[in-house]
């Protein structure tokens, strides 16, 4: 898909989101996430995306979500002024 970005939503990073990698190495999430508007294609799937679909609010409340991802849905639809840092 090709997307025109919006704005910045929120710099997200917790102590929680350390990944030790079998070799040792660590490496700490710093999740960027932006509000985009989709200008042409269409969404796939992938090798990291077995489905898609479009949900209303009321149906997001009781899916199951990995990691942060509903937070930053809801920071999203907030519709803030500024960008969060979380």
């Amino acid at each position: 898909m090709r997307v025109r970005v919006k704005r910045l939503v929120g710099v997200y990073s917790h102590s929680d989101q350390l990944v030790v990698y079998p070799d040792g190495n660590k490496a700490h999430i710093v999740a960027l996430h932006f509000e985009a508007e989709v200008i042409s294609g269409d969404p796939g799937l992938s090798n990291e995306t077995t489905d898609f679909g479009y949900f209303s609010m009321e149906e997001l409340q009781d899916m199951e979500f990995l990691g942060r991802h509903k937070e930053r849905i809801l920071d999203t639809v907030g519709k803030h002024s500024e960008a969060l840092i979380k």
